[in-house]
Formats: C-alpha cells, sequence, structure tokens
C-alpha cells in the first residue's frame, strides 16, 4: 500500500491508522489553527484541514507525495468554538459550559490526491451529551491533566467518558478521525487498500 503523510501529531489519529494498517509518516504541519470568524464551525474545521495540507506541501517544496491527510476537530455549541484550553481554569470553563448539555464535535479531513493534485475534502458531525457535573467532579477531572492539548478540554475514549451519557453520530469522529468515512474517502479517491 502506499504510505499517507498524517499532518498531525494526534496519538489518537496514529492509532486509527495503525488500526486500519494503512502505512504512514507522521510530519506535523503547525500551522495556526485559527480561522476565520465569519465562517460555520464546520467551515472553520473544513478551512484548518485543509491548511495543514497546504503547509506540508510547502514545506516538501516541490516533492509531491501521493496522499496527505489533514484533520481538525472542532468542539461547539450555538455557533460558538471551544478548542483546546490554553490552562486549567479555561478548561473548567468549558466542562462547566458542557455539563447537562449536548454540544458538536466536528471533525473535518482533508486528502490530497497526488496523482491529480487535488485536495478532497470531508466532515463528520456528531453529538456529545454531558450528564450535569459538580465543582467536585469537574475538579477531579482537571487534575487527571487529560484536557491538555484536545479540542473542548476532554478524551471522550479516556476517563470524560464517565461524564458522556449519550453519544450521536460516529464515536471514532469524536476521538478525531471518523474511521468509516476515512475510509470511504480514500476508496472514492483511488488509494489502493490492500493492494
Amino acid at each position: 500500500m502506499e504510505p499517507i503523510i498524517l499532518a498531525s501529531g494526534s496519538l489518537r489519529r496514529q492509532e486509527y491508522f495503525k488500526l486500519l494498517g494503512l502505512p504512514f509518516n507522521i510530519m506535523p504541519s503547525y500551522v495556526d489553527e485559527t480561522a476565520p470568524s465569519d465562517l460555520s464551525p464546520r467551515e472553520q474545521a473544513e478551512h484548518i484541514a485543509e491548511r495543514k495540507v497546504k503547509r506540508i506541501l510547502e514545506i516538501l517544496d516541490g516533492r509531491l507525495p501521493l496522499w496527505i491527510l489533514g484533520a481538525d476537530t472542532i468542539v461547539s455549541i450555538d455557533n460558538k468554538i471551544f478548542g483546546k484550553p490554553a490552562n486549567r481554569q479555561e478548561a473548567y470553563d468549558m466542562l462547566k459550559t458542557f455539563s447537562g448539555r449536548s454540544h458538536e464535535v466536528i471533525t473535518a479531513m482533508a486528502l490530497y490526491v497526488g496523482r491529480e493534485k487535488r485536495i478532497a475534502i470531508k466532515s463528520v458531525s456528531s453529538l456529545v451529551r454531558f450528564s450535569n457535573l459538580s465543582h467536585e467532579e469537574i475538579e477531579w477531572y482537571l487534575d487527571t491533566g487529560e484536557w491538555q492539548g484536545v479540542a473542548g478540554g476532554y478524551q471522550i475514549q479516556a476517563l470524560a467518558s464517565c461524564f458522556i451519557s449519550h453519544i450521536e453520530g460516529s464515536y471514532s469522529g469524536i476521538v478525531g478521525l471518523p474511521i468509516h468515512e476515512f475510509y470511504g474517502m480514500l476508496r472514492e479517491n483511488g488509494y489502493p487498500y490492500g493492494a
């Protein structure tokens, strides 16, 4: 199979690539993950995922790979975006906002198809409902450090699962890479899966 450049340092995305048996090289793009505020949360996620791919193309400077995947996950409520918390207080405020409510998790994928020199984009939206959280529960969770470096300040695949009463949509998309849709994207764009 042909190797894919993963424009991300996300351990979760790497785990999914390994699960799918895909050969890959890690090349984090380190782009500014802010997008124009007049875009919807979905459009912002897609914009950032595409920017990650374009940054890798710039870094490669004319050496065109066959495949690059850039992905971005955004958490939002009422069109307000909750990115990666900068500090513990910001993480606390996010979790307090999510308490007893549903929020949207959007993961956008941008796939560079080298043979055609184009970028295909797809995004997946899921809903996550938190149970009501007490001050003590939030503080306990923050003490684990799981909130650091993740959109929305929590990891659904770890201890935060204690707080989640319902999800609707793609579990793997909430984690950071919607496997079903990613696999479909590869097939639609001619990736030689299994070859």
